[in-house]
């Protein structure tokens, strides 16, 4: 009888400490706050694309980086336009 006393003691202060974490007006303050203070999306990945051009009948290429507005090689000759 002891032990299942002991028993249901332990599986009940489980239970409270368990809600108690879930339903705490800290963790639900926390998120609120975290959620509006950003009021801007952020990219975290650079768009980087290939830019193309034609000079004198060739087609030339070169990387851009438009999140920083900066070039990233020296322009590479694809191919002569048909």
């Amino acid at each position: 009888m002891n032990k299942r006393k002991s028993r249901l003691a332990t599986i009940c202060s489980v239970i409270c400490m368990a809600f108690a974490i879930l339903c705490s007006p800290a963790t639900a303050l926390t998120t609120q706050a975290a959620v509006s203070q950003e009021s801007e999306i952020m990219p975290m990945k650079d768009v980087i694309s290939w830019v193309t051009k034609v000079e004198n009948g060739k087609v030339y290429k070169r990387l851009y980086n438009f999140s920083t507005a900066t070039w990233l090689s020296d322009w590479i000759y694809v191919r002569d336009e048909p």
